[in-house]
């Protein structure tokens, strides 16, 4: 199962915490706060990021003349633009921290979500078994505008419900390993009652797919079934708002960055890469992961535009250097 690294662990329990004791278990209130803690944190390295582009920009034409000067001289043209910058505090990379940070912490989150949907879907597993009502109530605060079930995908062709198959699939085969049977060891033998876990001494595995199986959870998960029975889970919207929020944000921090040979390969891939990627993980894994990504895109392009605005008005000096 994804999620075992540090970094996950603590983003998967801050936003638990918050889930639990700040939001009253309100799951989207949970992600926007989570979110704009996040882009709180990283929004230093965008300001820092953008005055290093400024830079850039400004010493850009002293580079083009040192380039043009040693053209012959590949080895003498680095060291001078070595110096030069290192003279300036100019970084060459500075500009592209941002979207160098970005793809961490995309990883970094569809784990997070997937434990956490994991989480949730354990929990809603043991109120039903203990209270139907209890568990339809628990089940209808998964529902988001036209998402059903929010630790499903946004995906017109996912169902509302994990299916058993998927359930007690590969993808799940780590699942008594959940941090939340850890604190909770009692829930391990429940779900070992109910035919879902086999217990081999001290060790706990996914029970074997069968017809018996698929029948006891299907009849465990039908009154939540049954709420939207004929429906899908989504219509594809957030996997789209997911890339192209992340292409517009993309986009947006590359052109304010200066031009160069040493960045225009790594702004070209980025420009598609990213958006590529949301689009596809967003289809395929739980829509909170998709609603996190595109809400923290939208404060990610908010933060462009007011760092660029404010740092449009000013003017950066830098000392012009004669090529030698």
């Amino acid at each position: 199962m994804v999620g075992d690294f540090p970094v996950t662990q603590w983003a998967f329990l801050g936003m638990r915490w918050l889930y639990e004791t700040l939001t009253n278990q309100n799951i989207v209130l949970t992600i926007i706060i989570a979110t704009l803690f996040i882009r709180a944190l990283t929004v230093f390295g965008d300001i820092r990021s953008r005055k290093s582009s400024m830079k850039m920009a400004a010493v850009q034409p002293q580079l083009d003349k040192l380039k043009k000067k040693y053209e012959k001289d590949p080895q003498r043209l680095n060291t001078e633009q070595q110096k030069f910058m290192r003279e300036n505090g100019v970084s060459m990379l500075g500009g592209c921290l941002p979207m160098l940070i970005t793809m961490p912490l995309f990883f970094i989150f569809i784990a997070a979500f997937r434990q956490w949907g994991n989480e949730m879907m354990v929990r809603l597993i043991l109120t039903l078994d203990d209270n139907k009502d209890k568990g339809i109530e628990l089940f209808q605060t998964f529902k988001f505008f036209w998402i059903n079930n929010l630790w499903m995908p946004d995906n017109g062709f996912s169902p509302v419900i994990a299916t058993a198959k998927e359930f007690f699939g590969a993808a799940n085969k780590e699942l008594p390993k959940l941090l939340y049977f850890q604190e909770h060891p009692e829930a391990l033998q429940r779900f070992v009652d109910l035919g879902f876990f086999i217990k081999n001494g001290s060790e706990y595995t996914l029970a074997t797919m069968t017809d018996q199986l698929s029948a006891s959870y299907t009849a465990l998960m039908a009154p939540c079934a049954e709420l939207y029975k004929g429906f899908n889970n989504g219509w594809f919207i957030f996997p789209v708002l997911a890339g192209g929020s992340t292409y517009l944000s993309t986009w947006i921090m590359q052109k304010n960055q200066p031009k160069s040979d040493a960045t225009a390969s790594t702004n070209k891939i980025m420009n598609w890469l990213m958006p590529v990627m949301s689009f596809v993980f967003c289809l395929q894994y739980n829509a909170s992961f998709a609603v996190y990504w595109t809400f923290s895109n939208i404060f990610s392009l908010a933060t462009s535009f007011l760092i660029n605005r404010t740092f449009a008005k000013q003017q950066v000096t830098i000392t012009e250097v004669s090529a030698k």
